[in-house]
């Protein structure tokens, strides 16, 4: 009888426990004030943060940026292509995934490549002339002919906002005809 209490005691508060981390690992997921709070009491990083293939998993975040210029003075401020649009189905369906990894495929090969060339050399690669023409494309219809465009890639650390911007690379100016 005695072991019967104690192991139903026991199943409850293993149910709890485990019901109890289950729920702060979800909630940790997302940059928010329990998951901060969280953080900040769990000492032995009992919390899993999970962010499985990404480019520097749960540290990067590449932003690509893009602007046009009408002539030596007149310069647009830079525009960002948002990568990962969130909406309420994102979890079950995500049909631009595949997108978003192509372009991250090519922000690093770009980076690591601007590493050891320069730009002059680099605007005959294939990740410049495809991120080049994404850039046109955005730009679209707003450009006149005598206009010129370029882009930037530019990577943050951590959660969204939660670090100074570092630019990574900046193309050159090229004209749009």
């Amino acid at each position: 009888m005695m072991i019967d209490i104690a192991s139903s005691v026991f199943g409850v508060i293993g149910i709890v426990v485990f019901s109890v981390w289950f729920l702060l690992t979800i909630a940790f997921q997302k940059n928010n004030l329990l998951s901060r709070l969280t953080k900040r009491f769990d000492r032995f990083t009992l919390i899993p943060k999970w962010s499985f293939f990404t480019p520097d998993p749960g540290a990067s975040n590449y932003h690509f940026v893009y602007r046009s210029r009408d002539d030596e003075t007149s310069v647009s401020p830079w525009l960002e292509l948002d990568l990962s649009p969130r909406g309420i189905l994102f979890p079950l369906w995500n049909p631009r995934k595949r997108y978003r990894e192509g372009m991250i495929e090519l922000f690093q090969l770009l980076a690591l490549s601007s590493i050891n060339s320069p730009a002059e050399r680099l605007q005959f690669t294939a990740p410049y002339i495809i991120l080049l023409d994404v850039a046109r494309k955005r730009l679209g219809g707003s450009l006149s002919s005598q206009a010129f465009y370029q882009f930037a890639l530019v990577e943050t650390r951590g959660p969204s906002g939660a670090s100074v911007p570092r630019v990574r690379f900046y193309s050159l100016t090229h004209p749009v005809s």
